[in-house]
This record gives C-alpha cells, structure tokens and sequence, in this order.
C-alpha cells in the first residue's frame, strides 16, 4: 500500500507526513515535491525512512502528476492559494481517476461557499470538481490553526498580535488533530468514511481568550495587539508563506471579513467540534 502526499513540502502536509511514521509499521509513503531542489531536500530528511520515497510532480502538468500517482492506492491532496487552485484540484483528480486511486483525502477549508473569499471559492469548485468524477474521495474542511499563533512572541513581547478583531470567535485546531483524522482515514480500508466531508474544529475562542489563556499559564499579562492589514500582509510575505499577487489580496480579503462580519453580526466563524470526527465515525 503506498499513500501519496502532495505537495509534501507544505506545513499541513508535513503533519500528515509525521504522523503516518509514527505507526511502528508504517505505510509506503510517497512525498512529491514540485521541484528537484525541494526533492533533494526530502530525500535528505527521509534518507533513513526505507518506506518513503519522493517524485517530482507539477501541479498544473497532469502527465507529470500521473507518473507520481502510479502504482499508489491513496492521496493525500492539500493544494496551496494559488490564482490556478481550481486547475490544480481537477488535476489532482483526474490523474487519481486515470491511476485507479482507491481512496482520495482533500483538505479543503471551513466555509468554502463564503463568496467574498475567493481562496475559499477555489476550494469548493476544487470539492465539486471530485464529487463529480465519481472517486471514492473523503474531504476535510479545517478551521483556524492553532499553529498561526506565534506562541514565543507572545511570550516574549507580552503581547500577541491581530490583524483583525479580537472578539471573532475561531474553532482553533491542533495540526496534529488535523493530522489524526486524515490519517485514521488513509490507513482505513477504501469503503471506510467513502463519500463524505468531515468539518474539523477544535477549541472556540477568540484571540482575546488565546490571550487570557497565555497569560494563566504564563503568570504575566499577555494582551491583544492591533496590527494594520498592511503589516500584516508584508509580514507574511517576508516570511515566504505569500508568494503571489492572489495570495497578497486572498489574505487581505480575509482579514476585511472577519472585521466587517463581526462589526455587523459578531458573528462566530465556527460552530462545530472535531469530536464529532472523532467519537461518531469508527476509523476502520
């Protein structure tokens, strides 16, 4: 049985990845990287993992991600914001449809019907797109990160930093939960969750009470901060994590909403709790 991860160089991804490795008898694992530089880098990390090997594969070149599905029974697909999402996702599946994938595992995103943000928009045509081909497909539909959260920052400035409201109420997920269920679902026989989309949300809180919280456990006061959308944005675009135009505007896109729909409704972004995945559905 060997489970493809693509693009296995992506943060949610490697979650994945570490997880299927810590079974005592894992799976044949498969981590395709987009180019040769960053194959060479997994293949460095993994050198000593007989089970894992690596493939290079375009997301936007479907014989290329034809050969990185042959001979594999699952995928694991997390595509990246990207102004060409759509075109990446029905590659995805029309080469898992071409290579008799028994089993395909899409991380989409909560809310994908929101309009007003066209990275979600992307997703949910990349969902329909595999409902219709007729794949045995699961999807997971994670909220808010816990990993977004610059814990050490907090820490060390006594402050932690929001772009947007503080009030908004998220459903703050663990990748580590996220990496549990997709997990649970790959090594689980083919007709096991067959069809379905599970809705991942951990705890529900703002970034007010992520703030509280700190301060509790760290003995000190730890206070939300302001930071304008600008800064924001050129932050992550310094970090790398933004490579694009699309990227730059989906972020900032998002930041206005959360604004805008707490200043109208408070709304909370978030209603579900991964337990429901967890405790309903049996992983075999």
């Amino acid at each position: 049985m060997t489970i493809v991860i693509i693009p296995a160089t992506s943060r949610t991804n490697s979650f994945v990845t570490k997880t299927l490795l810590s079974f005592p008898r894992p799976p044949s694992i498969r981590l395709v990287a987009h180019t040769n530089e960053r194959r060479m880098d997994l293949q460095q990390e993994f050198m000593n993992r007989p089970n894992v090997s690596t493939a290079i594969a375009d997301l936007l070149d479907l014989p290329s991600l034809r050969n990185a599905l042959k001979g594999a029974r699952a995928v694991f697909y997390n595509g990246p914001v990207h102004a060409n999402e759509f075109q990446m996702g029905k590659n995805i599946v029309d080469a898992a449809c071409a290579m008799d994938i028994e089993k395909l595992v899409y991380c989409s995103v909560l809310h994908p019907y929101i309009s007003r943000l066209p990275h979600h928009r992307s997703k949910l045509e990349v969902e329909e797109y595999i409902f219709e081909s007729g794949l045995n497909y699961t999807i997971l539909q994670p909220s808010h990160l816990m990993q977004n959260i610059s814990v050490y920052h907090a820490l060390e400035h006594c402050h932690l930093e929001v772009p947007f409201s503080p009030f908004v109420t998220h459903g703050f997920l663990d990748l580590e939960d996220l990496a549990a269920a997709a997990v649970a679902i790959l090594r689980a026989r083919p007709s096991a969750h067959a069809r379905t989309r599970y809705e991942l949300v951990g705890d529900l809180a703002s970034y007010r009470d992520v703030a509280d919280r700190l301060s509790e456990i760290a003995g000190m006061r730890i206070r939300p901060q302001p930071v304008d959308c600008i800064t924001a944005v050129q932050r992550q675009v310094d970090s790398g994590r933004l490579r694009d135009a699309y990227s730059r505007d989906a972020l900032e896109r998002m930041i206005s909403y959360y604004d805008e729909q707490y200043a109208i409704i408070g709304i909370e972004l978030c209603t579900y709790s991964h337990e429901i995945f967890f405790f309903r559905f049996p992983v075999a």
